[in-house]
């Protein structure tokens, strides 16, 4: 049964730039407040952007990020049919904290799992930026079975031994880590580099004042969950202990994307991602920052993938109910079948959506009459 709890009117598309006042509507509309009863009692909170019967999407935001960023993903989810969940981690916005020293990334599956157990969501996909990218590895280890294709990941965060340009926080007394007033000056350094949106060439995700809506973004941000942040912040460094996995240890395919200016995470680290990990894809954006996030090149591309991914799924689904093995008997349908599935793998990975599609009519046509080819 699903227990969700939720505010006022839902998510609006704006067809000129807003106002503030529409800006705050939209931030305090139903879609972007709602919450969940764990079987624990404890809440979170969550959004729900794009298309309102869309293929679910988790998406896992940067340090102490709260829902609302997700706002900026809903006209490009919309356009490809997909729902995206962004669920507030323990202590962020309206979510209930839950013991710095005890929380790890892979509690964070456990929640997603038991979310989408409620909502009646049986598969997904997953996604992340920067820090998030710890919580989307976490799900693509321990819900492997439930995850639709690719997970993506933009700018992401990885162990501290690697992350090159962060090295001093390592001989940094434990108990300054742990105060208040560091943690908090570190969350506002490291989101100041997360939430730069690009330069005025880029595209936009949405049509809005940008300024307006970081402004009002930014003010709630850190109005409601610095606690959270801090938390965020403890997992990154690991300061308690480690993440619990290494990256190494996931085999769904993983494709990252990285931009030559990310003042945060250095080349060195997702070369590592990409040579380490059984199955990544390294996309470099020339000129990107640590803000991927808000660039509607890699957003597009993203989404673009993961529906190609759900549409594979849909085509495997659907031949597997249409024909049995010993209906398609000939072995060089079986071997087609499994060399056309490499060949649609391949393309999503490469983001070639043209021949993902080109694929799946032409698999389509072959299982529909065999006996032409």
């Amino acid at each position: 049964m699903s227990r969700r709890m939720s505010e006022t009117a839902s998510v609006r598309s704006f067809d000129s730039i807003p106002t503030m006042a529409d800006v705050e509507a939209t931030l305090g509309c139903v879609d972007m407040n709602q919450r969940y009863e764990l079987y624990s009692g404890r809440l979170v909170s969550f959004a729900e952007v794009g298309h309102p019967c869309g293929h679910p999407v988790f998406c896992f935001l940067g340090l102490g990020c709260m829902r609302y960023y997700s706002i900026i993903l809903e006209d490009l989810a919309f356009k490809h049919s997909l729902r995206i969940y962004c669920i507030d981690r323990p202590g962020v916005g309206m979510s209930q904290p839950a013991d710095p020293e005890s929380w790890t990334p892979l509690r964070m599956a456990e929640i997603v799992e038991e979310m989408a157990n409620g909502f009646n969501i049986q598969k997904f996909s997953v996604m992340g930026h920067s820090c998030g990218a710890i919580y989307a590895m976490a799900c693509a280890l321990r819900l492997k079975p439930r995850i639709v294709g690719t997970v993506w990941l933009m700018s992401p965060w990885v162990h501290l031994t690697l992350a090159k340009r962060m090295k001093w926080i390592k001989h940094m007394p434990t108990t300054l880590l742990k105060s208040q007033s560091t943690a908090s000056l570190l969350y506002k350094s490291l989101s100041v580099a997360a939430k730069e949106p690009p330069c005025k060439s880029d595209p936009n995700i949405l049509n809005y004042d940008r300024e307006k809506l970081v402004k009002a973004m930014l003010q709630d941000n850190l109005a409601e969950s610095l606690e959270g942040a801090n938390n965020d912040l403890m997992v990154c460094l690991e300061l308690y202990h480690s993440f619990g996995f290494s990256y190494k240890d996931v085999t769904l395919p993983v494709h990252v994307f990285w931009g030559t200016k990310d003042a945060v995470i250095s080349k060195e680290a997702v070369d590592w991602m990409e040579q380490r990990l059984p199955q990544c894809t390294l996309s470099v954006i020339e000129g990107g920052t640590h803000g991927l996030l808000w660039r509607a090149d890699v957003v597009s591309k993203i989404f673009k993938g993961i529906a190609s991914s759900w549409k594979l799924a849909e085509f495997e689904r659907s031949l597997s109910q249409r024909w049995s093995i010993k209906q398609l008997g000939l072995n060089k349908h079986q071997s087609y079948r499994s060399s056309t599935y490499s060949a649609v793998q391949q393309a999503i990975q490469t983001s070639n959506i043209y021949d993902t599609q080109q694929t799946l009519y032409q698999s389509q046509q072959i299982f529909e009459d065999p006996d032409r080819f």
